[in-house]
């Protein structure tokens, strides 16, 4: 009789897990939660992505309020599988959650769009998620690879999200700091006040040593129009006040 009131509890637990809304959250690594700039010279490129140690501030905060317990972070980035331990210390030194789900090329020579379209569907087929939400950036293939992944899988994908590093016109929300992306999850319902907080804090107060922009790369002087929009549609005077400090910050930073 016990073993099979353990059966038939094994079979709730099973079913109730079942239920849960599952999220699976994609993110690029260079120029889109660190500050590599693959832009710039391949030599600097190169040092820059072994050395360089900086992330966009905000970035990690996001990530932690992100990472809940039916959510799945994975970084897929562009870097060869031969600097795994940087990409590695540099998710740990920034306090980065899930860091051991990073997903990178077997040699620099392989092609960036079809490795990543690749592994998102190998983790699409592996996770089997409800939801997802896609980060990346504009220096390379992400927008092209993210919409890609929207088309094959209709109604699943909630969220992409294009950091504005060239500014250039994509069809996906861009955005330049990390509170543009937690003011729009929190419209969305996925996000509370004090997790949009905590990530605002980060940026304004720059943690672990975290940068605003890359130099000589796209940062509006004027501030964001999406941040004056968030402004206008949130409720919560604290958020208002940090969203009007978030562009403060901007402004100042970017002149």
């Amino acid at each position: 009789m016990k073993s099979k009131f353990l059966f038939y509890a094994f079979l709730m637990m099973i079913s109730v897990q079942s239920l849960q809304a599952k999220t699976l959250i994609v993110s690029d690594v260079d120029d889109t939660i660190k500050m590599t700039d693959v832009l710039g010279k391949k030599i600097d490129v190169v040092l820059h992505g072994i050395f360089k140690e900086t992330a966009f501030a905000g970035m990690s905060e996001l990530y932690q309020v992100l990472a809940k317990e039916d959510t799945t972070i994975y970084y897929v980035s562009g870097s060869p599988k031969i600097i795994k331990f940087r990409v590695s210390d540099f998710l740990e030194d920034n306090k980065f959650p899930q860091r051991k789900n990073m997903v990178l090329k077997n040699k620099t020579s392989d092609d960036t769009y079809s490795f990543k379209v690749s592994a998102i569907r190998e983790l699409i087929n592996k996770i089997h998620p409800d939801k997802m939400i896609l980060i990346g950036d504009d220096t390379e293939h992400d927008s092209e690879v993210y919409t890609t992944i929207s088309q094959e899988n209709p109604g699943i994908v909630n969220g992409i999200y294009i950091r504005a590093v060239q500014n250039k016109t994509v069809v996906h929300q861009n955005f330049f700091s990390a509170v543009e992306i937690a003011g729009s999850e929190l419209l969305k319902g996925n996000l509370t006040d004090k997790d949009f907080t905590s990530v605002s804090n980060g940026f304004l107060n720059q943690t672990h040593r975290s940068g605003i922009s890359i130099k000589k790369r796209y940062c509006p002087e004027e501030g964001r129009a999406y941040i004056a929009e968030l402004e206008q549609n949130v409720v919560n005077q604290t958020v208002i006040d940090l969203l009007e400090k978030t562009q403060s910050k901007i402004i100042t930073s970017c002149k």
